[in-house]
């Protein structure tokens, strides 16, 4: 019997075709969006890594230091945030449908939590009312949770290219918040004329942990990328920061470092992170224009696909068959069914070697991102408490005329005496204020 026509002229067939491809439009369509939305978040973290270490130079110094920079810096997230507040609601009323769409909106709502809150920090760095190390570790924690947007939206198979180019994206994104975490810290034991033993092993880790982000982010980038970036580490210009670096990992906890300039550091290290950012910007608009261009290639798909529905294809242009491979592979095979004229793909779309790597690579940060989340849940519960805590002892000062310490001191004699944490106890007091008061 005779094979079937070539033509396609099942209406059910056309019908189903033509619904994928749209849906691949769709797809892409909000994909664009996303990643729009990932280079606002890029630019928003810049300003607040900016914020952080400049807040800890002024606190480090006792207000002595970077009194003007901290306005300016602040006044800069604050527009920053506005722009991605925008975006947020922008991806709102796109009504994305994506598989991964419910996780960044999760993910979102954390942001925007984290963000709220930095309006109560600000004045108390101004005031002086927080330390240097709570202070990072708030930054730390808003900054966390728009990563942790960056990276749902880096888990999506909408398109193995752009896959590829958001998980490079955050891999960097992450590269960069551990230089800018050692910049803060660095700064803060500076500013005091020395490190304490926390300090000085924070920063051992934070280098190591740049390291092992842009490992994996030259691992996913284009050459291009990655040759700009290695100029950036490699720049004449980086000589002092590396001389200052290496000076302060050599000095160890608690050696006087008061021969060392906070202002230096952060200056150098500064423009580090700005260089930084110029390789980030860049990531971000050739993602932006690999977007564009999947996007304008499923639009003319789809555009081109009635005009040849009906065409019989000649045998030469007959859909080849094709072999989908999972695991490791007998090259062997793939070479018989080359030339046999089937297709060999992954089944992600590309090759097997890099899908593994992406897929190990997505299933590693999606459990890193797990222990994130409950770190910064234990850290929200932790502020929560450290509120709690302040408002009792602002009580006990105003009312019963007790210092900072003294108060403090009340409030633990009489947990331990009556069995009870010492939050517990400042509930207790908060509760009683109006008795207090009278």
């Amino acid at each position: 019997m005779a094979p079937a026509s070539s033509s396609i002229t099942s209406v059910p067939a056309i019908r189903f075709m033509l619904t994928g491809k749209r849906l691949r439009v769709r797809d892409l369509e909000q994909l664009v969006t996303v990643c729009g939305l990932v280079g606002g978040i890029s630019a928003l973290i810049h300003f607040l890594q900016r914020e952080r270490g400049i807040s800890n130079v002024y606190l480090g110094s006792k207000g002595g230091d970077f009194a003007e920079r901290l306005t300016v810096a602040a006044a800069d997230s604050v527009q920053a945030e506005h722009g991605v507040r925008a975006l947020f609601d922008r991806f709102e009323a796109s009504a994305p449908t994506t598989s991964f769409a419910p996780r960044v909106f999760g993910r979102i709502a954390y942001a925007l939590h984290s963000l709220d809150a930095l309006d109560a920090l600000r004045p108390r760095v101004k005031a002086l009312k927080v330390s240097p190390e709570d202070a990072t570790k708030f930054f730390v924690d808003v900054i966390a949770g728009l990563l942790a947007v960056v990276f749902e939206a880096s888990d999506t198979n909408a398109d193995p290219a752009i896959s590829r180019a958001l998980v490079a994206m955050f891999n960097f994104m992450q590269g960069k918040e551990f230089a800018g975490q050692e910049r803060a810290t660095a700064a803060a034991g500076l500013s005091a004329g020395r490190f304490t033993a926390a300090q000085h092993h924070r920063l051992l880790k934070l280098i190591d942990a740049q390291d092992r982000s842009f490992q994996i982010f030259a691992q996913f980038a284009e050459p291009g990328l990655v040759a700009q970036f290695t100029q950036v580490l490699d720049a004449p210009e980086r000589a002092e920061f590396m001389r200052l670096r290496q000076a302060v990992m050599a000095a160890g906890p608690d050696t006087d470092l008061r021969g060392q300039s906070s202002r230096v550091w952060f200056d150098q290290a500064t423009t580090r992170l700005d260089a930084m950012y110029a390789v980030e910007e860049r990531i971000d608009a050739d993602l932006q224009d690999l977007c564009a261009a999947k996007l304008a290639e499923a639009r003319a798909d789809l555009d081109d696909h009635d005009a040849h529905l009906h065409l019989p294809l000649p045998e030469h242009e007959q859909p080849a068959s094709s072999v989908y491979v999972i695991g490791e592979v007998d090259q062997g095979m793939i070479a018989d069914a080359a030339k046999s004229g089937m297709n060999v793909l992954s089944t992600d779309g590309i090759s097997p070697k890099l899908g593994r790597s992406l897929v190990d690579l997505v299933q590693t940060q999606f459990r890193h991102l797990q222990q994130v989340t409950e770190e910064l849940e234990t850290a929200r519960l932790a502020i929560n408490e450290r509120k709690v805590i302040e408002k009792a002892k602002g009580l006990l000062m105003t009312h019963r005329g007790l210092s900072e310490q003294q108060a403090y001191d009340l409030l633990r004699k009489t947990a331990m005496s009556q069995n009870r944490r010492i939050k517990e106890v400042a509930d207790s007091i908060i509760a009683m204020a109006d008795i207090l008061i009278a």
